[in-house]
C-alpha cells in the first residue's frame, strides 16, 4: 500500500537529489575549464550507459520477485540478483579499462578511475532498488542525504586544494560507499545470502532483465549519442553546452523517477492480485501528480533559460538557452509517459512492448540526429530528439489503450483536478484567515 508517508519521503528524496544534481553541475562548470567539463560529460555519458544496462538487468527482476512477498519467499532470487549485479559490474570495469587505452587527456584519467566510483555506486544502487521494492522511501531519502553531505565536503576540498577533475571520481566513490553503508543496515543480508538460487530464477532474471537491458541499451545510446556527435562534428566546448543542457533537463526527471519508483511496485502488487481498476487509478494519479508538479517549473525555466545558464554556469553557457528549453519541455511533459508505459507493460508481463517502441525510437533518433547535426550543427540535437519523442508518444498512447485499457487523456484530466484541488485549498485557507481576522 502506497501511503502518504511513502509519497512524502519520495518527495524528500527527490528534493535531495535535485539539490545534489543541480549543485554538482554548478560546481563543475564554475571550477573547471570548458574542456575539462566537456570531458566530464563524455565520461558521465559512458558511465550512465553502463549503469543503465546494469540497472535494467537487476531492477525489474528484483522488484517483480519481491513486491508483495516476504524476504524468505524471495531469498534465492535476491541472492542471484545481487551476484548478477556485481558480476556485470566487474565485466564492465574491465571493458572500460580497455577503452581507456585508446583515449587520452582528461577523459583517459577519468576512465582509469572508473571503478573507484562504479563499484560502490552499483552496491548503493542495488540497495536502493531493494528498499524501493519494499516501499521504504525513508531510508532511501536519508541515505541520499548522507551521499550529498559527503559529496559536498569532497567538493569543498577539491576547490580548496585545486585538484584536477578526475579527483571527482574519488569523491563520488567515497560518497556512494558511505551512503551504501548506512542503507545496508536495512538490508537482511544474512537472511538471503544463505539461500541457494534455483535454475528457474536464472531464467526469470534473463527473461525480464534481458528485455529491459535491450531497451535501456538502445535508449541510453540514443539519448547520449548527440554528445558523441557534438564532440566529433563540432567541438568539445559545444559538447559542454550540450552536456549542461541535458543534465539540467535531467533534473526535471527526478520527480518522475521518485514517483515511478513507487509506481512500478504498486502496479505489480495490483496486477498480482487482479486489481485492474486500482492499477489504472494508480497510474493516472501518480503520473498526473508528477506532471502537475514539473509543468509550472518547466515553464519558468524555459522563460528564464538564458539568465539561469549565465547565473549558474557563467556567461559562456548562456547561448545554450534554446538547447535547454527543448530538453526541459520534453523531460517535463513527454518523458513521464514513456517511463510509466514501461512500468505498465512490465507489470502485465509484456516488457517486449516497451522494448519495441524504444528500439524504433532509438534508431530514428540516432539517424535523425546524425543527419540534422551534420546539416544544422548543434540545434539538430534537440530537434531530432523532440521529433522522435512526439512520434513515440503517439505510438505508446495507442499501445496503452490497446493492451491495458488506459487513456492518457484521462491522466491530463487528473492533472487539471490536481490544480483545481490546490486552488480550492488555497481559497479555503484564505477565507479562514479572513474570518479569523
Amino acid at each position: 500500500m502506497i501511503t502518504n508517508k511513502t509519497r512524502g519521503w519520495a518527495l524528500v528524496n527527490n528534493a535531495v537529489e535535485l539539490c545534489t544534481g543541480m549543485g554538482s553541475i554548478i560546481f563543475i562548470t564554475r571550477i573547471f575549464s570548458m574542456n575539462e567539463t566537456g570531458a566530464w560529460f563524455m565520461f558521465i555519458a559512458l558511465f550512465a550507459l553502463v549503469s543503465s544496462l546494469r540497472d535494467a538487468l537487476i531492477q525489474p527482476d528484483l522488484v517483480k520477485r519481491m513486491a508483495g512477498r516476504t524476504n524468505e519467499e524471495s531469498a534465492g532470487a535476491i541472492q542471484l540478483n545481487f551476484l548478477a549485479m556485481f558480476s556485470f559490474e566487474a565485466l564492465a570495469n574491465v571493458c572500460i579499462l580497455l577503452v581507456a587505452i585508446f583515449v587520452e587527456g582528461n577523459l583517459q584519467n577519468l576512465l582509469l578511475l572508473y571503478g573507484a566510483y562504479s563499484l560502490p555506486n552499483a552496491w548503493f544502487r542495488w540497495q536502493t532498488f531493494f528498499l524501493r521494492a519494499k516501499l521504504n522511501t525513508q531510508t532511501i531519502a536519508i541515505s541520499n542525504c548522507v551521499f550529498a553531505l559527503v559529496q559536498w565536503i569532497g567538493f569543498a576540498l577539491l576547490a580548496v586544494w585545486q585538484l584536477p577533475i578526475h579527483f571527482l571520481i574519488l569523491v563520488l566513490g567515497v560518497a556512494s560507499l558511505l551512503a551504501g553503508f548506512y542503507a545496508s543496515f536495512k538490508i537482511p543480508y544474512q537472511q538471503f545470502l544463505q539461500r541457494k538460487n534455483k535454475q528457474e530464477e536464472w531464467r526469470h532474471l534473463l527473461q525480464v532483465g534481458g528485455y529491459a537491458m535491450l531497451r535501456e541499451a538502445t535508449s541510453a545510446i540514443s539519448s547520449r549519442i548527440s554528445l558523441f556527435y557534438a564532440s566529433a562534428f563540432i567541438s568539445i566546448q559545444h559538447t559542454a553546452w550540450l552536456g549542461v543542457s541535458q543534465r539540467f533537463a535531467q533534473l526535471f526527471l527526478l520527480p518522475n523517477q521518485a514517483m515511478q519508483s513507487i509506481l512500478f511496485p504498486g502496479l505489480v502488487q495490483h496486477i498480482n492480485q487482479n486489481q485492474t481498476a486500482q492499477a489504472k487509478l494508480l497510474f493516472h494519479q501518480t503520473l498526473s501528480q508528477v506532471i502537475a508538479f514539473t509543468l509550472p517549473l518547466a515553464l519558468v525555466v524555459v522563460g528564464a533559460s538564458s539568465y539561469l545558464l549565465s547565473l549558474l554556469h557563467g556567461q559562456a553557457y548562456s547561448e545554450a538557452w534554446y538547447l535547454l528549453s527543448i530538453y526541459v519541455v520534453v523531460a517535463a511533459i513527454i518523458t513521464p509517459f514513456g517511463t510509466a508505459f514501461g512500468s505498465v507493460v512490465t507489470a502485465i508481463g509484456k516488457p517486449y512492448l516497451a522494448t519495441r517502441i524504444v528500439l524504433v525510437n532509438s534508431v530514428i533518433n540516432i539517424l535523425l540526429g546524425y543527419l540534422l547535426m551534420k546539416t544544422w550543427g548543434l540545434p539538430g540535437a534537440p530537434l531530432a530528439m523532440l521529433l522522435t519523442e512526439i512520434f513515440g508518444l503517439c505510438w505508446l498512447t495507442h499501445m496503452l489503450r490497446k493492451e491495458a485499457g488506459i487513456d492518457i487523456i484521462e491522466t491530463w484530466q487528473y492533472v487539471i483536478k490536481n490544480y483545481t484541488h490546490l486552488l480550492t485549498l488555497i481559497k479555503t485557507k484564505t477565507e479562514k484567515i479572513v474570518i479569523v481576522k
